[in-house]
């Protein structure tokens, strides 16, 4: 599938990392963030600074619209108990933290 143009380094975490068979590959929601980004922190950067524009620009639909384009099996009602923007703000949530601890 095609990257988002728009936003790269969310488009790998959502459509890669969180594919549609994420939950047969990982044994939680933790341990793919965990895999994904916490010994990356370049990633983390590009990740935190798209999601900062995306909490900026788009609306709960449009979040949720950009979730299903990038082919993604995770559902932030469903699997987070979050609001797609809750999940974006999750997100950055715990890049700051990391990036913490990381100094």
């Amino acid at each position: 599938m095609e990257t988002s143009p728009r936003y790269p380094a969310f488009d790998s975490l959502m459509g890669g990392a969180f594919n549609q068979d994420w939950r047969d590959e990982w044994s939680s929601v933790d341990e793919v963030l965990s895999e994904a980004l916490d010994n990356y922190p370049v990633t983390r950067s590009a990740l935190l600074y798209e999601l900062l524009r995306i909490r900026e620009t788009c609306s709960e639909a449009d979040v949720v619209d950009l979730l299903e384009s990038m082919g993604s099996g995770f559902r932030p009602e469903i699997d987070a108990q979050l609001s797609a923007l809750g999940w974006v703000d999750h997100l950055v949530e715990r890049i700051n933290a990391l990036d913490v601890t990381d100094e």
